[in-house]
């Protein structure tokens, strides 16, 4: 994992993961948000909603793989919340998290008002406070080596603010299947417990 660009919360201490001190909250970690990709990436648009369902899946895995269990809720369990209750909640899938995908991103920077508003709801629900936004997945060439970024916002949703954020690079491979999202996911976790 490479990590592009962060920022550890203020309760971070040093050399222990960046999201640690949340292990004990409630987090909703919602759907991955949004695909960058082009004609020479490795994941066509076709492909991203099984590839997306599949790097959620991944993510909630490996998050309760390392004794997360259900302390947090993952994607599948915020799909299953807002269908149930379809009159009351936003798509987790549209949460209006476009601003954060190409914006220099601050500690503390207020979160888009539409952002919040769906967002609100859906931790809620979770009865959580935090939510762990995964923003895009990019693909994107460093030197010869093609890489696939995935951004990561954790946000208060009750202050309405950006506590932490990250762009985590593994290598992309010529074809993005199983292994580049088993690694992405891993590389999320690694992010709160190792």
């Amino acid at each position: 994992m490479v990590a592009l660009a962060s920022a550890a919360p203020a309760s971070a201490q040093e050399g222990e993961p960046p999201l640690s001190p949340f292990v004990a909250q409630r987090v909703a970690v919602v759907p991955v948000q949004f695909l960058r990709s082009d004609t020479a990436a490795p994941l066509l648009p076709a492909q991203w909603a099984t590839a997306r369902r599949e790097l959620d899946d991944s993510i909630g895995t490996a998050l309760a793989e390392r004794g997360l269990g259900n302390k947090w809720a993952y994607a599948a369990d915020i799909d299953r919340l807002a269908k149930r209750n379809r009159g009351y909640v936003s798509d987790p899938y549209t949460l209006g998290a476009g601003s954060f995908r190409a914006r220099p991103l601050r500690p503390n920077d207020a979160a888009p008002s539409l952002l919040l508003s769906n967002l609100r709801s859906l931790i809620a629900l979770g009865d959580a406070r935090y939510a762990l936004i995964p923003v895009e997945l990019a693909f994107v060439r460093e030197d010869d080596k093609a890489l696939a970024v995935l951004r990561l916002v954790l946000l208060d949703g009750r202050g309405g603010r950006i506590v932490w954020f990250a762009d985590i690079a593994v290598p992309a491979g010529t074809a993005f299947g199983s292994a580049q999202i088993g690694e992405l996911a891993r590389s999320v976790a690694d992010l709160v417990v190792r």
